[in-house]
């Protein structure tokens, strides 16, 4: 029944469409698109819907399309639409170009954008991993598909994606970032320095460049991390994701004169960039500097009243001058803002228990360490107003938590101290005495990878060699994944004369890092000291893809084709 009216109203002048009840059509269009049958009604009627509903084109396009309708003119239409972030028109555009042309993997491409930018995660995935069967050498379909599986949490097939994005374009700033961020996300942050480090060069990427440095961070390396970044803000000072990046390394690094100089010379260059000055104002306080942070905080208090941590400054502000009742009102205000702020928590507590109201204070101290990763402080207030209410058996266990949290906070303080002075030693050329501190910071913690794998370049270069290998074997237990690890070890067994072990070394730096350059070209050795030459032209050829004029990976080539002939 319902088909018979599809095909009268498809008769209909294109005037007498127009006045359809817009409801009413969106309703036929909806069932005409599973029902329909007929090929060219499907197509024409696809162009009026999008055409009646709430997708109204350029009357040129409804035209054309109209008049003749082409998968290209579909494709334009999407576009048009999409433009204007009108993707479930875009879609439906893309549809409709896909049922005149179904084998285009470019016309898939663009509908699994428009399903993406709708949400529709599982229908992307679809249309694009449908694209890449038709047409696997396309890099943005990788680049696209990987994003999706990334936020379907299918983490394994998108690694997949990532590292075919690599292969086709080992230079793509999208496939590195994407494939770092990846590798950051699983704690592989050896695996994204590696990689990053040898892919080709893609000259003054702050992306890539920011990438770097994070995965430094979160190895606990800022030295490195504040190298790279200093170079890059030297280059490109206007740039506030650097000088933000820059910032939090040197706060981390307890070097708030230079964090404050640094966010104050940018925010003093870019008055009207609030997160500038907030980020400033941020650096004050994580410094102590309540005198400078004052001034600050009132006048963003002026233009903005409404951010949770410019009423948190105030009241921190506030609470330096043990003006309570004052910060108080402040605190309130950002909690109320942002119910989740740690920060605004612990001081409403103290300011709360500093006015005699244990219970308050107790409830906001409660709220902090609900919140996850509470400073240590917040288990040592929280026992003194629950002693100050009487329950002391819950005030002791408190106040152990306090004791035991400090002392992992004192060690963790003390490994990076030591681990600084180690790198300061190593770059002095003292690497016996940079091999014993590192040794000294492992002690606390034996199973960290990173620093294990520092004391191997430290005992490297003091020329202890069995040291170097222990080091290294303890790198790659804990982290199996960490490419410069194996890189070393297979370096390691190839000089011992046991290319066996050394290609498996190799072989694991490639598989966990695919654009690690020096890798492949030591696998391809290995492989021709093994007279394996068909897999060893296999991966030179990979290390030349990766970096065409590669000297090294140039002369190993030839060496192979004059050994394989002379075989």
């Amino acid at each position: 029944m319902f088909r018979g009216r599809i095909a009268e109203s498809s008769n209909m002048p294109w005037q007498r469409m127009q006045a359809v009840s817009s409801s009413i059509f969106k309703e036929m269009c909806s069932s005409f698109r599973v029902r329909a049958g007929l090929w060219l009604i499907s197509v024409i009627l696809g162009g009026l819907c999008l055409a009646l509903a709430d997708c109204a084109a350029p009357p040129s396009l409804q035209a054309e399309i109209h008049a003749k309708p082409t998968s290209e003119a579909f494709v334009r239409l999407g576009q048009w639409f999409g433009a204007r972030h009108m993707y479930e028109c875009s879609a439906d555009a893309y549809r409709s170009a896909l049922n005149l042309n179904p084998g285009s993997a470019h016309i898939l491409l663009l509908l699994g954008g428009a399903q993406y930018a709708l949400g529709d995660l599982n229908a992307s995935d679809r249309s694009l991993q449908e694209a890449i069967r038709i047409s696997p050498g396309v890099l943005d379909s990788h680049l696209k598909r990987a994003r999706v599986l990334e936020q379907l949490q299918r983490t394994d097939e998108a690694k997949s994606e990532w590292q075919a994005a690599l292969k086709l374009a080992p230079a793509s700033v999208d496939a590195l970032d994407g494939m770092s961020r990846h590798l950051i996300a699983e704690g592989d942050y050896a695996g994204a320095i590696s990689l990053l480090r040898s892919a080709p060069p893609t000259a003054g990427s702050e992306t890539l460049t920011l990438d770097l440095a994070q995965a430094y961070g979160n190895a606990e390396m800022l030295g490195e991390a504040g190298s790279v970044l200093k170079k890059m803000v030297a280059a490109h000072p206007s740039s506030f994701p650097l000088t933000y990046a820059l910032t939090a390394v040197l706060s981390n690094s307890r070097f708030y004169s230079d964090a404050a100089a640094l966010s104050g010379k940018f925010a003093a260059a870019h008055p009207q960039n609030f997160d500038a000055q907030r980020l400033y104002l941020r650096v004050l306080i994580t410094g102590q500097n309540a005198a400078r942070a004052a001034p600050v905080a009132r006048r963003l208090l002026q233009s903005h009243a409404d951010d949770d941590y410019v009423q948190f400054a105030n009241g921190w502000v506030e609470m330096q001058s043990a003006h309570y009742s004052e910060a108080k009102a402040y605190l309130e205000r950002s909690v109320a803002l942002n119910p989740n702020s740690s920060g605004a928590h612990f001081d409403l507590g103290v300011a709360l228990a500093k006015l005699n109201d244990a219970q308050g204070a107790k409830e906001h101290f409660e709220k902090v360490i609900s919140l996850g990763d509470p400073p240590p402080e917040a288990h040592y207030e929280l026992a003194k107003v629950l002693k100050s209410l009487g329950e002391n058996e819950e005030a002791e266990r408190q106040a152990a938590l306090f004791r035991n949290a400090k002392e992992a906070e004192s060690q963790r303080d003390l490994n990076r101290s030591i681990s600084r002075k180690a790198e300061q030693e190593l770059a002095a050329g003292n690497a016996q005495n940079a091999a014993a501190l590192y040794r000294e910071a492992l002690q606390a913690n034996p199973n960290d990878a990173p620093l294990n794998y520092k004391l191997s370049v430290a005992l490297g270069a003091a020329g202890d060699t069995a040291g170097e290998r222990a080091a290294l074997e303890k790198a790659v237990q804990t982290d199996p994944d960490m490419a410069v690890a194996h890189n070393q070890l297979g370096y390691m067994d190839s000089r011992d004369g046991d290319p066996a072990a050394a290609e498996e070394h190799f072989r694991q730096a490639v598989r966990a890092a695919p654009a690690f350059t020096d890798a492949w070209i030591n696998l391809a050795a290995a492989l021709g000291m093994e007279s394996k030459f068909s897999e060893a032209e296999v991966a030179v050829a990979r290390a030349l893809e990766l970096d065409p004029k590669n000297a090294q990976a140039l002369e190993l080539k030839q060496e192979l084709a004059a050994q394989k002939q002379q075989k």
